[in-house]
């Protein structure tokens, strides 16, 4: 799974050849079909790690006032997807175009998020207020994205704003 994480920042899961990852491995392919049944099994196990290193990246770190928590898991966010644009997106749309596998690890880490963000804000797990932290997070992810190819506004200015939309979406 190592090497399929390292390889990620260039390239998109699905395109992670089971040949290149056993030749960097120093094994056959047998083996590495011996720890995962199938190509479709090593991918989920990457992508799940890949999407556990975004959850640890996110996550307020301990003793941050609660106030600079929502702001500060935006602003690393934000590095990420500079970071790991391509991988990012591909995820993103991998789980809009239907792939199961990618749509399931996608939604897991979505709600975890959301978990943290209504918590974080003190605000009660409603539906309703899901729903609209979904769509935030919806939004967020298409902006930043779009930002990360071609910024329009400071990075600043860009955390005001995705800042500014939940808190009126929320209250």
């Amino acid at each position: 799974m190592q090497i399929g994480l390292e390889l990620l920042p260039t390239t998109p899961v699905q395109e992670l050849t089971i040949d290149e990852v056993a030749r960097r491995a120093g094994i056959s392919r047998s083996l590495l079909f011996h720890y995962f049944a199938t190509k479709r099994d090593y991918y989920t196990a990457v992508t799940r790690a890949a999407a556990d290193l975004l959850w640890d990246h996110l996550l307020p770190r301990p003793g941050t006032p609660q106030e600079e928590q929502v702001t500060g898991m935006l602003d690393r966010y934000v590095g990420w997807v500079e970071t790991f644009r391509e991988t990012h997106l591909s995820f993103v749309r991998g789980a809009a175009g239907g792939d199961p596998w990618v749509a399931e690890v996608y939604e897991e880490t979505r709600n975890r998020l959301v978990d943290v963000a209504l918590q974080t804000l003190g605000l009660p797990d409603e539906v309703g207020r899901r729903q609209l932290v979904l769509a935030w997070f919806a939004f967020t992810e298409d902006l930043v994205g779009q930002w990360t190819r071609e910024p329009t506004m400071s990075r600043p200015e860009l955390l005001a704003l995705l800042r500014d939309v939940l808190d009126r979406l929320v209250k």
